[in-house]
């Protein structure tokens, strides 16, 4: 019974191709060069085009050669790099898509600390405030992941720098316009109460009888 052939990888049927009218120049070629098939084919060019191969052009073979493949393998790597890069573009996209699902029974929450107001969400809201302990609670409303994104958006131009991570901070300057947005979610879900977990400065942000004409106290989620 006759046998077929051996299979012969491709990288060695390309070496294979390019030694073989040229396999008189591999005396100038290291064996472990791993540039060694990009100068063989420089020696091919030279012979194509009539270029005698001298000790002198030989030595220029090598380095062309050497040069084309340091100049495929940074091709390669940069490659390689841009497709790590779209993954990691993607992952984050997919990620931050997750964070806009918004979760059942979440609060989107209005707190002061010192100068400034967070605006945060959270399904565990008395926990939450345990663990911030904001001077004072503002408001809350019904919404979650999309809300906050929403309010963030809303709000953005009077937003306060960014963490410590360099990521857009949660926190805001107490302007007119996100006053009044705070006053009217108290009028329409009620004063929040503090819970006993705030540390208060003592001052106030409002007054609440001022604020508001009738308005139910907030009962925590």
């Amino acid at each position: 019974m006759a046998q077929g052939r051996p299979l012969i990888p491709q990288h060695e049927q390309q070496h294979r191709a390019v030694q073989g009218p040229w396999t008189k120049y591999l005396k100038y070629v290291d064996r472990d060069d791993p540039a060694k098939l990009q100068i063989l084919y420089v020696f091919r060019d030279f012979q194509l085009t009539g270029i005698a191969v001298t000790a002198e052009t030989a030595e220029i073979a090598v380095k062309l050669g050497r040069l084309q493949h340091e100049r495929i393998m940074e091709k390669r790597a940069k490659q390689e790099q841009d497709l790590e890069e779209a993954r990691a573009a993607n992952d984050a996209s997919i990620a931050f898509q997750k964070l806009l699902d918004d979760q059942p029974d979440g609060v989107v929450y209005y707190v002061r600390r010192g100068n400034l107001i967070k605006i945060g969400t959270t399904r565990a809201f008395v926990t939450r405030m345990r663990s911030l302990m904001p001077d004072e609670i503002l408001a809350i409303e019904p919404g979650s992941y999309s809300l906050e994104n929403q309010r963030h958006q809303q709000f953005a131009e009077h937003r306060y720098g960014r963490d410590q991570r360099g990521a857009k901070s949660e926190y805001f300057h107490p302007s007119d316009e996100l006053l009044q947005h705070i006053k009217a979610v108290r009028k329409r879900h009620g004063i929040p109460q503090q819970l006993g977990v705030s540390i208060t400065d003592g001052r106030r942000m409002f007054e609440d009888a001022a604020d508001l004409q009738s308005g139910s106290t907030c009962h925590s989620r």
